[in-house]
């Protein structure tokens, strides 16, 4: 993505001298100690608040500032573009980029007439925070014609990161600065695509007031998002579109999972909620503690279901795991030395076995602790020592894989019909799953 900013600077460059690339940066937005880092990063770089002079200048140092980038070659210029976009690959509200070819002053002037909306759905003059990245994408798509020229037009490109990481380019025009209108007209289309798409927004910063323990803090913000904005958007399909309401949901979807609401007497409240004329939460209260159990066991159910899969994902891929191993003799002849080996890229090596002796009046078993098995499907070499020196015998592996580390048991046996089986089970074999 660097790169991408390296070749576009020049490609923009050779078209128009006069190009400038500009982050902007909105302070309000960020948490923890990450403005002092990124004031330690800018604090060079000619900057100009977007509230300066707009009757928000007690918010100057807080609210969205506009940073002059350096030409993206060498150590110091590359820093800040890597800084800016680490910052917005953790929070995609954090930092957009514009390229312009316009003075700074002008270009200021022309941002900050976007600042003051008119919104069509009550007539009612607002500020509008415009700047928002997740914004950006939805305006360009639904501004009527006109009114996205009078916001993008002027520039030659406007860029962002959406919560996933990826870059999104959204062209301008390199038109010149527009007659400032009185205020920037909202209409009740838009504004309502504005809002569902900063509802995981509004709901992130609920749940940090309201139910904190639902929430991973070990995640960054674009990662609670990619959590959190599938469940808002499932609320809109109820019919939720109170903020309460869809964090009430959304918390009981990160407790418990996406599938939570299949449960019915859950999908009887959200299928009527529009009607029920109460709270998300009193409904969800009044279903009963019964119900709730069952969810969360289905949670358990569904999310030891997943471990297994990832698991075996991950041993699949790897091509063996670290099982316990049961060596079974249903034969006269005692087996030394027993070695399990591989030609597998995945599985180079061996697994040494140990020796068994030849049956009594029962099979004769010994157990070893953990031994590297391949995983079913895989073809190994079985090589032992007997009466009259080393034998081997070519096998596949069969079975069932085991569903999390420290569970499943292989079984290597020699049977009475001379040949020799290797299974791998997940729960303990029995009897019936050995092949005579």
């Amino acid at each position: 993505m660097l790169e991408r900013f390296r070749t576009q600077y020049a490609a923009y460059k050779a078209i128009h001298p006069r190009l400038q690339l500009y982050a902007l940066i909105d302070f309000a937005s960020m948490s923890d100690d990450r403005p002092y880092a990124l004031s330690d990063v800018i604090e060079t770089m000619p900057r100009v608040s977007l509230y300066a002079n707009t009757g928000l200048d007690n918010l100057s140092e807080t609210g969205p500032v506009l940073v002059l980038c350096p030409e993206p070659q060498g150590v110091e210029p590359l820093r800040l573009i890597r800084v800016l976009l680490g910052l917005a690959r953790r929070d995609s509200r954090l930092v957009s980029w514009l390229w312009v070819t316009h003075e700074v002053e002008p270009l200021v002037d022309h941002l900050q007439t976007l600042l003051h909306a008119r919104l069509e759905s009550d007539d009612q003059e607002s500020w509008f925070f415009f700047h928002q990245p997740s914004y950006l994408p939805v305006l360009y798509r639904t501004l009527p014609d006109d009114i996205r020229r009078y916001m993008f037009g002027p520039c030659v490109a406007w860029w962002c990161l959406d919560f996933h990481g990826v870059l999104v380019e959204l062209p301008g025009e390199n038109l010149p600065i527009p007659t400032a209108w009185d205020v920037f007209p909202i209409s009740e289309n838009v504004e309502e695509k504005i809002y569902r798409v900063g509802a995981p927004a509004q709901v992130l910063a609920w749940l940090k007031r309201a139910r904190p323990d639902v929430l991973d803090n070990s995640l960054d913000a674009n990662e609670q998002f990619q959590r959190i904005t599938p469940l808002v958007e499932r609320a809109f399909e109820y019919g939720l579109t109170g903020k309460v309401d869809q964090g009430v949901y959304a918390a009981s979807g990160l407790l418990y999972g996406r599938q939570y609401d299949e449960h019915p007497a859950l999908q009887a409240v959200l299928t009527r909620f529009p009607d029920g004329g109460q709270t998300l939460i009193d409904a969800y209260m009044a279903v009963g503690q019964t119900v709730w159990r069952e969810v969360a066991e289905s949670a358990r159910l569904r999310a030891a279901e997943v471990a297994a899969q990832d698991y075996h994902t991950e041993i699949m891929g790897r091509g063996y795991t670290f099982v316990r191993v049961q060596i079974l003799n249903d034969t006269d002849i005692p087996r030394r030395k027993i070695e399990l080996l591989s030609s597998s890229e995945s599985y180079p090596c061996s697994a040494m076995l140990g020796d068994v002796d030849d049956r009594g009046f029962e099979a004769a078993a010994i157990e070893i602790a953990s031994a590297r098995v391949p995983v079913p499907g895989t073809p190994v070499t079985v090589k032992w020592i007997g009466p009259t020196g080393a034998s081997s015998d070519e096998v596949v592996v069969t079975g069932e894989l085991p569903r999390a580390d420290g569970e499943g048991t292989a079984v290597v046996r020699f049977a009475r019909n001379w040949r020799i089986y290797v299974s791998m089970h997940a729960d303990e074999p029995k009897g019936a799953a050995w092949q005579w």
